[in-house]
C-alpha cells in the first residue's frame, strides 16, 4: 500500500464545520521514564527483538526525531519504514502541534467514522481547509482550541478547558507526511488503520496490516502512533509482531527444507528468537490475569486452535505490555480485569463508563485471539485468505463475543470507604 492519495471531497453528510479542535498532548502524557526520550514523540518504543516500535502521535519535529532512532540502512541497501497511524479521527497539526477535532457535545470521545479508508482521509484533509478558514477570518490569526485540564482514565472526570492561541501554519496528517518525504524520508510509507479509542479494531483493519506486511522483507521497520501511543499503537504493535514472527519463522523453515541450514540449527534460532522465557510477575498465576474470563473459555472449548493462538497471542500481549516482560504501557489482556477493578471500586454514576470500556476491552481480546489462530493457520502459506473471510467461515464466534463480552460479576465486589 501507498501513501493516501491527496484528498478531495468529504464523504457526503457529515458536516464538521462546528466542530472544535482539541490538543492531542496533555500533561504527564510521556509515562514511559526517561529511557529513550523523545521531545515530541511521547512514550517511544521498541518491542524487544522486533524492527517494531510505538510512540503517541508526534509534533511536526516528532516525527524526523523518531525517524532518526528507527534503523535506515545503507544508501546501497537502504531500509523501508512504514508508518502506521492507528486513529479513525482525522488528525490536523497547528504550529506544527497534533490536533484532533471533537463534536462540541462530545468532548472527551474520539469520532467514530463508519466509512473507507480513502473517505477517512478526504474528511482529514477537508477538516484542515475549515481550521484554515477559521484562521484566515481572523485579524489575528487566532483559534480557540481545547484540552483536558488533566488526564483521568474514566473520561466522566475529565474537564474541558478553552484556550486562543495565534496560529501561522496548519496542515493534515497528509500534508506533514508529504513535507517528510521532500526532505528526503523517500524510503518511508502512511498507512491508516482506523482504530477507535479505547475499542476492538473492525475486522478489516486486522486485514490493513497483514496486507501492508506480507510482501516485505523482514527487515523492513514498522512505527505506530496513536493519540497516547497507548492502546491503540499498542493493538498494532501486537499484530505486527505476530505477521512478522510467522513470516520469518516460514523463511527459516523453508531455508531448513532446502537444505541451506540444518533442521535443528533453524528450530534453535526460533526458539532462542521467539520462544525465550520472559519474567515472571507475582500475579501470574490469578485466573483473571491469564485472561480466563467465561467468553475466552467458551471460544478455547469451541475452536480448540484456539489454546495454541491463546498462548501465544499472550506472549507478544506481554512483549509489548509494561515491564518487566515488555517495554510499553498496556497489558491488553491485563487490562480488562484492572478496569474491573476501578469499576468495583467507584461511584455508581461513574461506573457507565468503565463497564463499557471493560467491554471494549474484553471485545479487543477475543479478537487477538481470533486473529492469532486464523495466523497461524494461514501466516505459513503466505496469508492467501484473508481474516474477515476467516471470520465470515466462523461467524457464530462474532456472535459468542457480541453475548459473552459482558459474563462478568457485575455486583459491586469492594467497598469504595
Amino acid at each position: 500500500m501507498s501513501e493516501p492519495a491527496a484528498p478531495e471531497q468529504p464523504p457526503p453528510g457529515l458536516d464538521m464545520s462546528e466542530f472544535k479542535l482539541k490538543i492531542d498532548h496533555f500533561d504527564q502524557v510521556h509515562v514511559l521514564g526517561p529511557e529513550n526520550i523523545i521531545d515530541g514523540a511521547p512514550n517511544f518504543r521498541q518491542v524487544s527483538g522486533f524492527p517494531i516500535f510505538g510512540c503517541a502521535q508526534p509534533t511536526e519535529n516528532g516525527f524526523s526525531d523518531v525517524l532518526e532512532k528507527v534503523p535506515k540502512g545503507t544508501e546501497e541497501k537502504p531500509v523501508k519504514t512504514i508508518w502506521y497511524n492507528m486513529r479513525e479521527e482525522p488528525v490536523i497539526y497547528c504550529n506544527g502541534e497534533p490536533f484532533a477535532p471533537r463534536h462540541p457535545d462530545r468532548m472527551h470521545e474520539n469520532m467514530s467514522i463508519m466509512e473507507p479508508v480513502d473517505e477517512m482521509n478526504k474528511l482529514e484533509q477537508s477538516f484542515s481547509e475549515i481550521i484554515k478558514a477559521r484562521v484566515n477570518a481572523d485579524e489575528g490569526k487566532k483559534l480557540k482550541i481545547d484540552k483536558d485540564a488533566e488526564f483521568t482514565e474514566n473520561p466522566m472526570d475529565r474537564e474541558n478547558i478553552e484556550e486562543t492561541i495565534e496560529v501561522n501554519t496548519v496542515q493534515s496528517l497528509y500534508e506533514v507526511f508529504t513535507g517528510l518525504k521532500q526532505k528526503g524520508l523517500k524510503n518511508l510509507e502512511l498507512i491508516r488503520v482506523p482504530v477507535v479509542e479505547e475499542s476492538a479494531p473492525r475486522e478489516a483493519c486486522f486485514d490493513i496490516l497483514v496486507d501492508s506486511l506480507k510482501q516485505e522483507p523482514a527487515g523492513t521497520q514498522c512505527v505506530f502512533s496513536c493519540q497516547a501511543g497507548r492502546g491503540r499503537t499498542t493493538l498494532g504493535m501486537i499484530i505486527a509482531c505476530q505477521v512478522k514472527e510467522i513470516l520469518i519463522c516460514t523463511e527459516l523453515r523453508k531455508m531448513a527444507e532446502i537444505g541451506l541450514v540444518p533442521q535443528a540449527t533453524a528450530e534453535d534460532l526460533i526458539k532462542q528468537k521467539f520462544e525465550f522465557p520472559l519474567p515472571r510477575g507475582q500475579d501470574d498465576d490469578d485466573p483473571f490475569i491469564k485472561g480466563e474470563f467465561d467468553v475466552i473459555k467458551e471460544l478455547l472449548e469451541k475452536l480448540p486452535s484456539a489454546k495454541d493462538g491463546k498462548a501465544k497471542i499472550d506472549r507478544l500481549i506481554d512483549l509489548c505490555g509494561p515491564g518487566p516482560k515488555g517495554t510499553g504501557l498496556q497489558n491488553l489482556r491485563e487490562c480488562i480485569i484492572e478496569t474491573k477493578w476501578k469499576y468495583d471500586v467507584a461511584p455508581e454514576d461513574r461506573q457507565v463508563a468503565w463497564r463499557q470500556i471493560i467491554l471494549n476491552f474484553m471485545e479487543r481480546y477475543f479478537y487477538l485471539i481470533c486473529f492469532a489462530t486464523y495466523a497461524k493457520e494461514f501466516g505459513p502459506a503466505g496469508f492467501e485468505k484473508s481474516f474477515v473471510s476467516w471470520m465470515d467461515e466462523h461467524s457464530e464466534l462474532r456472535k459468542m463475543i457480541e453475548n459473552g463480552k459482558d459474563k462478568l460479576e457485575w455486583y459491586r465486589q469492594v467497598d469504595p470507604a
